[in-house]
This record gives structure tokens, C-alpha cells and sequence, in this order.
């Protein structure tokens, strides 16, 4: 890949990066790296169709590279082409046996397919079984249990393999994190305080270890450990959000400054685009639409959603509704940067009078599905359009509602939900990426129909490579 593609690519800017790569492959259309490469890029961009074919045709240039059957099993899946993507990764895996995130991927979509714990093991579990001591296997299968809802058996797997690997910081910063999902706090700060002395200068030991410490109440070390991470990082808003944690628990009025509901939470209705009478009509559209492209069962690994399909972006879909999206959306976003007063702090500073959607996506969630609270490490503002609500339900005034403020990470004490945000047709909440969301779950009703755009000030145009 050219320096100017990889560039574009580190930025998010796929759409510049496919074009950039798409006039090396005028230059060479014959040449099978960059043709991966090109396919890639589509993919990332969301234009998985496309990914597909770019690879089938350079398949029969004979190239057969793990890297490239598992891009081609990724956009498969986007493309809801299942039995082939299935089989794609397991192309992967015969050319390279030992691909514990490989395993783990295919482990995702069948689970993601049918919702059966056992069924995604499968092939995990005949790999381990020919391959006993290889300690990644492990580790996938146990992440594999973690992520269907089976946060003690993972962290039982995990612990021990950490036991019997006591010098593998990697190992020791795993146990931590999984250990904070089995809510066995005091052993993950063992473990998180190993792997942050054995890898001093790596941002997930260090981020693992500040979980471990909110969750044991230590908020003064957090603090400290919060601040060591955003001089590395500066703008990775979980870095921005573990540092407003502790500083919430120490009763710091910085907090509050970074959580300024009133001035940092604003709703806001989409623009009917070009082509639709008004807004109705065009949710109409897209509503339908993405009821169509919805096909998972349940949720993938290591997002926000339980017990919902995702899908990771709606870009590339035939459907003229989606395609419209980003022109819809772009109101909302613009008036808030515009009210955005001047300042130095981790939002207000990034304003520099526009943006650009990064990503975007769709999440239908059914009764009993939620979102866990989480943030955005790669955004600037986020942002959740509603298209169809959840069912009122007169016992629960606030079922399927947003939530803010309540940590994504355990502490002690607990700290509640400190804003709720009432879903309305069409309209777009937009608030820091920094800052801590999730639903209230509903027993109810349809499923529950969201888009959601992370967004980033807008980057200049990218000069010659």
C-alpha cells in the first residue's frame, strides 16, 4: 500500500484511500498485492460488494494469502452472503491452522447466525483438541465464552492460563480484563498492576490497570494513571472518560465541566434529503430498508449491543434511502458545533467550524436488548438517531431510553445514570464520544431501530504522497 493510502487509511478516510488505490490499480491491474490492498480499502469504506468481486478476480491470479481470504470472509458477511463467508474463513484457517483471531472470527459468525454458544466453539474446540498447548487457541475459546454471556467461564480459563504463564504480561493484562468482567475486583488489580509494571509504555496494560483501580475505589490512583494515559493519548475519549470517572468519585469539579449535560447534549431532528417530501416519507425508507439488511440473530463481539444484530455500516447498501444518510444527518451535527461555545477543554478544542462522518451504523434491537454503557475511543461527537421506537410500557416510564453518565467500567462506589434522553422518530442525539451512554432495556414491542454516526472535525485535504 503507498504511503499516502496507508496515510488515509490510519485517518478513516477510506473513501480517499479507495480512490487513491483504485489509480495504482489502473497503473497495474494485474498485480495481486495491490489488489488485496484495493479490497481491503473497499471494505472499509463499506462498499463490500465491490471488496468481493476485486478479490474473486484476483483469486484466479492465483493469489491465495490467509490476509486475503479473511478480508474476503469479512465483506461476505457484510454482504449476507453466510455460507460462503463461513467457508472463506475456513480457507484461513487451512492455510494458516494456528489463527487463534481467526477461529475466534468464525466463532463470532456463526454465534452472530444462530445465537448457539456451542455451535461457534465448534471449530475452536477441534482445533485445541490437535493442538493442545498452543496457549492463543485458549485464549480465543475462553473470549468466545466472555462474549455470548459467559463472563465466569472465560475468566476461569483465562486465570489459570495466567497462572501457569506468570511472566506473559500480555497474559497477566488479559486475566485483568476478564477478571473485571467476573466482578472479581481485587484479583484484577493484581493483575492489572503486573501487566502495567512489565509494559510500562502500552495504553491497554495501563488502560486495564485504571479499571481495575475504579473498580476497587482507588479513585486518586485513577486519577494518576488516567493522566499518564491521555499525555500519551490526548484525544482517545475512553482515556478522557476514565480520568471524568475517577474525578466524578473524588468529587473533583472538573467532572462537571466534561459532563455538562446542558451544554454538551443536544437532540435534534434529521434533514429530509433531496428526493423526499419530508421527513416521514424518508424514514418510512429507511426504516424499510434496514429491516431488510438486519439478518443476524444476536450480536457480535466486542460492541456495545446485547442480544441485537448490528450492522457495521450502511454504506455500499442498494438502497437509494441509506445512500442518502449522510446528507440527512449532516444537519444535526453542524448545529451543534455551532452552538459550541469557545474553550480548551477535550471537546471545545477540536471544534474548528466542521466535521466529517467517520462511521456509520445500524443497531435493531429486540425486547430485552440493550446497549452496555460505553464511549467512542476514535470519535469526537457521537450520535444516535432513533427510526423506531421501543414500546411504552406504563410500569417502566423510561424503557428504551438513553442513558448518560453511568460508567461502561465497575466502580465502587457505583455511580448511577445522571441524564436520560427520551427517543423521538427521526431525531439525533449528538453528545461527546467521551462521554458514557447506554439504553434502558424494554420488554416490548417491535424492535427497537437506531442509526449512529460517530463524527471528527474535518481533516484537510490530503496532500501528495
Amino acid at each position: 500500500m503507498t504511503e499516502k493510502a496507508w496515510r488515509l487509511k490510519t485517518e478513516g478516510r477510506h473513501a480517499e484511500a479507495v480512490d487513491t488505490l483504485a489509480e495504482i490499480i489502473e497503473i497495474a491491474p494485474t498485480n495481486v498485492a495491490v489488489l488485496h490492498n484495493y479490497a481491503a480499502a473497499l471494505g472499509e469504506a463499506g462498499r463490500n460488494h465491490e471488496s468481493v468481486k476485486v478479490l474473486e478476480r484476483a483469486f484466479k491470479l492465483r493469489l491465495d494469502a490467509p490476509e486475503s481470504w479473511l478480508v474476503y470472509a469479512r465483506s461476505l458477511s457484510a454482504v449476507h452472503r453466510f455460507d460462503e463467508a463461513e467457508a472463506a474463513f475456513r480457507k484461513l484457517l487451512e492455510r494458516r491452522p494456528l489463527d487463534a483471531d481467526g477461529y475466534r472470527e468464525l466463532a463470532q459468525l456463526i454465534w452472530m447466525r444462530t445465537g448457539d454458544r456451542e455451535r461457534a466453539l465448534a471449530p475452536l474446540n477441534a482445533a485445541i483438541l490437535a493442538n493442545p498447548t498452543v496457549a492463543s487457541l485458549h485464549l480465543s475459546r475462553a473470549q468466545v465464552f466472555g462474549q455470548t454471556g459467559d463472563e465466569k467461564t472465560e475468566y476461569a480459563i483465562i486465570k489459570e492460563a495466567a497462572r501457569l504463564a506468570a511472566h506473559d504480561p500480555y497474559l497477566q493484562q488479559a486475566a485483568c480484563n476478564s477478571a473485571l468482567g467476573a466482578e472479581c475486583y481485587d484479583e484484577a488489580l493484581v493483575f492489572g498492576a503486573r501487566a502495567a509494571q512489565a509494559l510500562p509504555d502500552n495504553e491497554e496494560a495501563l488502560g486495564g490497570y485504571c479499571r481495575a483501580l475504579l473498580a476497587v475505589g482507588d479513585a486518586a490512583q485513577a486519577a494518576e494513571t488516567a493522566q499518564a494515559l491521555r499525555r500519551r493519548a490526548p484525544m482517545n475519549q475512553l482515556f478522557i472518560a476514565l480520568q471524568a470517572t475517577a474525578w466524578r468519585l473524588l468529587g473533583d469539579e472538573r467532572y462537571h465541566a466534561l459532563y455538562d449535560y446542558d451544554a454538551f447534549v443536544l437532540a435534534s431532528p434529521l434533514d429530509a434529503p433531496s428526493g423526499w417530501s419530508d421527513l416521514d416519507a424518508y424514514l418510512a425508507d429507511v426504516i424499510e430498508a434496514l429491516d431488510r439488511e438486519h439478518r443476524y440473530k444476536t450480536h457480535p463481539f466486542y460492541q456495545s449491543v446485547r442480544h441485537g444484530s448490528q450492522i457495521s455500516s450502511i454504506d455500499g447498501f442498494d438502497s437509494a434511502a441509506l445512500r442518502a444518510y449522510p446528507a440527512a444527518a449532516a444537519g444535526p451535527p453542524r448545529r451543534y458545533i455551532e452552538r459550541l461555545s469557545e474553550g480548551d477543554d477535550p471537546l471545545r478544542a477540536r471544534n474548528i467550524g466542521d466535521f466529517r462522518l467517520f462511521s456509520t451504523w445500524s443497531i435493531s434491537l429486540p425486547p430485552k436488548g440493550f446497549h452496555v454503557n460505553h464511549v467512542h475511543p476514535q470519535g469526537w461527537l457521537s450520535s444516535a438517531c432513533h427510526l423506531r421506537l421501543a414500546q411504552d410500557d406504563p410500569a417502566h416510564e423510561k424503557a428504551g431510553w438513553l442513558k448518560f453518565g453511568e460508567p461502561g467500567v465497575p466502580t465502587t462506589p457505583a455511580l448511577p445514570p445522571e441524564k436520560y434522553v427520551k427517543p423521538e422518530p427521526g431525531v439525533m442525539v449528538v453528545f461527546p464520544s467521551y462521554m458514557w451512554h447506554g439504553t434502558v432495556g424494554f420488554e416490548a414491542g417491535p424492535p427497537r431501530l437506531t442509526i449512529a454516526v460517530d463524527i471528527v472535525p474535518a481533516a484537510p485535504a490530503a496532500g501528495a504522497s
